[in-house]
């Protein structure tokens, strides 16, 4: 059902997307998706966590400490980023870009151990989100390709090692 979503998603915008036509995709009955999903809606948040591309922070790690000179995604993680394109261009959804972007700094604050109850990594997270978002917000119905890596490593090198410094409390280098 996740994989008809994001079919239907790549043809239509999020809110033509039904139960229905779900349903109807995949062959199964009414009973079936509600078991699994309660709306929807939460059908659409689940296959959004599922895609958020995790692998992308290991590639920053490694481009920002030097071990990589630039940014390559591997198949998968490109497929994962080009269903959330999806999302954020026109015929996506406010409540889904909020998800994605809580889904972001949730990743951002567990795998970097960053402080949520000060005010300023809370901005920053909600800052970097909010960034990621606008860069796939522009790649929205186009392949996420060479251009795109080029993109991410540029907001990579420029934005989120600066960000992450800060948010991790270590004063940034001149």
């Amino acid at each position: 059902m996740i994989t008809a979503f994001w079919g239907q998603v790549a043809r239509v915008p999020f809110a033509e997307v039904t139960a229905f036509s779900i349903i109807w995709e995949v062959g199964c009955n009414r009973a079936t998706f509600y078991y699994y999903f309660d709306s929807v809606d939460n059908h659409a948040l689940r296959a959004v966590a599922a895609s958020v591309p995790v692998e992308i922070i290991d590639l920053m790690e490694r481009l920002l400490g030097g071990a990589v000179a630039g940014v390559h995604l591997d198949a998968h993680t490109r497929s994962a980023v080009e269903r959330l394109c999806l999302l954020v261009g026109d015929g996506g959804s406010p409540l889904l870009i909020s998800h994605l972007k809580e889904l972001l700094q949730q990743v951002w604050v567990r795998r970097f151990d960053l402080d949520t109850t000060r005010e300023d990594v809370q901005a920053v997270t909600a800052f970097m989100a909010s960034g990621i978002v606008g860069i796939l917000g522009q790649f929205a119905g186009r392949p996420c390709d060479a251009l795109f890596d080029a993109h991410l490593a540029t907001i990579g090198r420029v934005f989120t090692g600066p960000a992450l410094e800060f948010a991790k409390g270590i004063p940034p280098q001149a």
